[in-house]
């Protein structure tokens, strides 16, 4: 079948490693390393005393690298993903054109097939929450639904220049009023966790949001934020809350050149329309390639709570959000190429991460 193919080179395509990669970074932070606003609740301080005297530093330690995938190596791998509420199936997209879908038990790691059917490199991917459908979208100017089970192109879709659309996967038809503009060519997209928020950002450095209809999928206009004025924006990543101790709306955004930025949601006054306001900026190294972070999945029960980031630096960066001072939490070390994308899985057991060179790392956490 010419949409999907199984990796036809036996054990290449990955590789297993027992190296350490793991450096912690900063000590323990006391009350006075908060930023203003912070104040712990009775509620958060309970959970501290469950959890004992464990240190975020502790807590995200790597015990060194798990797996290594490299079927698409030579090509940069722009996003890795693992699906939704697994541990082990995991898929990463590549500007060779294909997505692979991943395993990584029962048994040794494997790709378990490659997806293949874009005429360009595929720069984004994401799963149903069912997990039973993967929509790519490629350079080539199309998205496309895919099977993961067995790797059928369900469908194709045209796309748009500086444009956001809302699709009907089943019939591929966009809903109507379903569509807004950018000043600049869409590079990030999420919606936040009810789904009524959805936050775009361009190359143009602006991010700017809409309110979505669930029902009818019709978009509506709702602000814009210049945040880095001739940069661009590569990552967007919306969480109902920053940490126990300031549990609001927030929004983490990677903007080139060198910003990591983590950003409070908040109603406009007057408008009512989401507003932006920043809450902390991590230091990185980004000036060419499409970095992206995430927060860590799981609401810790210790003080803190952390972001992760890709970095051209080839590291992996862990950063406190709730430190004032000496955020950096831990750097993992390995990759031989500008890192682009990080991931956890849904207990936090796993990190993957992909660069610029083709590889997918995946390390274990010392505490899984």
């Amino acid at each position: 079948m010419e949409d999907f193919e199984e990796d036809p080179r036996g054990t290449r395509g990955h590789r297993r490693s027992l190296s350490r990669g793991s450096h912690a970074g900063g000590g323990r932070g006391g009350p006075d390393e908060r930023p203003p606003g912070v104040v712990p609740t009775p509620l958060a301080e309970a959970s501290r005393a469950m959890a004992g005297d464990t240190t975020l530093s502790e807590n995200y330690a790597f015990t060194g690298v798990f797996h290594v995938f490299d079927q698409h190596v030579d090509n940069a791998v722009p996003k890795v993903q693992f699906a939704h509420d697994e541990r082990h199936l995991l898929a990463c997209c590549s500007l060779d054109g294909t997505i692979s879908v991943c395993r990584l038990a029962p048994g040794p790691p494997a790709v378990l097939r490659v997806l293949r059917g874009h005429a360009g490199g595929v720069a984004d991917f994401a799963w149903s929450l069912s997990n039973d459908v993967l929509v790519s979208a490629s350079l080539d100017g199309t998205l496309r639904l895919w099977a993961p089970a067995d790797g059928r192109c369900i469908r194709r879709v045209g796309s748009a220049r500086h444009m956001v659309r809302v699709v009907n996967i089943s019939t591929g038809k966009a809903a109507r009023g379903g569509a807004g503009r950018l000043p600049g060519r869409v590079l990030a997209l999420c919606f936040d966790a009810p789904g009524r928020v959805l936050w775009a950002g361009d190359d143009c450095g602006s991010v700017s949001s809409f309110l979505c209809d669930p029902g009818t999928g019709r978009l509506t206009k709702a602000s814009r934020v210049l945040v880095q004025a001739g940069g661009s924006i590569t990552s967007l990543s919306a969480r109902a809350w920053a940490s126990r101790e300031a549990p609001d709306p927030s929004l983490l955004v990677n903007a080139c050149p060198d910003r990591l930025l983590l950003f409070r949601v908040v109603e406009e006054e007057g408008s009512g329309a989401p507003g932006l306001r920043l809450r902390r900026s991590f230091p990185t190294r980004h000036r060419e390639q499409p970095v992206r972070s995430c927060f860590c999945p799981l609401m810790s029960f210790r003080q803190g709570a952390c972001v992760v980031t890709g970095s051209e630096d080839a590291c992996v960066h862990f950063f406190d959000v709730g430190r004032a001072a000496r955020a950096t939490v831990n750097t993992l070390q390995g990759h031989g190429g500008a890192v682009l994308a990080v991931a956890f899985n849904c207990d936090e057991s796993l990190l993957a991460s992909s660069d610029a060179a083709g590889t997918v790392i995946v390390w274990r956490r010392q505490h899984a």
